[in-house]
């Protein structure tokens, strides 16, 4: 369409298209105003008539061609901004291609940490438990020194060894606990058990004994767990209840465990 009204445009202007244009439109008004006094205007006043024609004809040409420039100009605005908007489509299209790859590679980053962290710690359970197979050798071979020498001490000597043991696997703190499974769990019989305790000057029966390894766990239980009521202390240190361990308690040092316990506070 541009390219048409601006053919039109050379046109009329090439071959005096003005002057035709003008003789035109000068016989159209006079016969639209057939009864006007432009009939009285003489051949000289239709020259100035044309010429005035010529300069209207000339200004609708100016804005046919300003027109059809500006469509031109908006034609190509439009081009233009169609191209804008496609490259924007693209590099919005790169851009969620590019999130998309970033948001796989962390997909895929993470569930490397994963196995990663999985075969760690499969690596550390391995490790756990070949340390404790090691510790579990150790202390075997330990127990098999350990009874290898049992054999040839003296009671006295065996006596320290049992109470280390006991200290160890803590046999006093069952209430329930018995000479027989005392002797089972050192590896000993009774009797050499027996012959033992009764190297000690006080203390030198069985039930003596593990009266006094209670007490004393008891004791310790008082100061190093000061949150802990006195019936969680007797039952930790293996009394059978909480009475019976107030009783020995006071019997054995003249006091409740309670003011044993802020005896030791004050004192540092």
């Amino acid at each position: 369409m541009g390219d048409l009204g601006v053919l039109l445009a050379i046109w009329l202007v090439q071959n005096q298209g003005f002057y035709h244009f003008a003789g035109v439109l000068s016989k159209i008004i006079v016969i639209l105003w057939p009864n006007h006094e432009i009939r009285l205007i003489n051949m000289q006043d239709a020259l100035i008539l044309k010429l005035i024609i010529v300069a209207l004809a000339a200004t609708f040409v100016a804005v046919i061609l300003a027109l059809v420039l500006s469509f031109n100009v908006v034609q190509k605005l439009m081009k233009h901004n169609t191209n804008l908007l496609s490259e924007v489509r693209k590099r919005d299209e790169q851009q969620a291609s590019t999130k998309e790859a970033f948001y796989q590679t962390e997909h895929e980053l993470h569930k490397a940490e994963e196995k990663l962290r999985k075969a760690q710690d499969k690596i550390n359970d391995m490790m756990r438990q070949a340390n404790q197979a090691d510790s579990a050798g150790t202390l075997l071979q330990q127990e098999i020194n350990d009874v290898t020498h049992v054999a040839d001490m003296t009671d006295e000597q065996l006596m320290s060894w049992i109470d280390g043991q006991m200290d160890n696997l803590g046999l006093h703190r069952n209430p329930n606990a018995t000479l027989k499974e005392i002797a089972q769990t050192l590896g000993l019989t009774q009797r050499r058990v027996t012959q033992a305790i009764k190297t000690r000057q006080d203390d030198n029966t069985l039930a003596e004994y593990l009266t006094t390894k209670r007490l004393l766990d008891g004791c310790r239980l008082l100061v190093e767990q000061p949150n802990w009521t006195v019936d969680a202390v007797a039952h930790e240190a293996g009394f059978g209840g909480t009475t019976t361990f107030r009783t020995i308690f006071r019997n054995r040092f003249g006091m409740s465990p309670k003011q044993y316990r802020e005896k030791k506070r004050l004192m540092g």
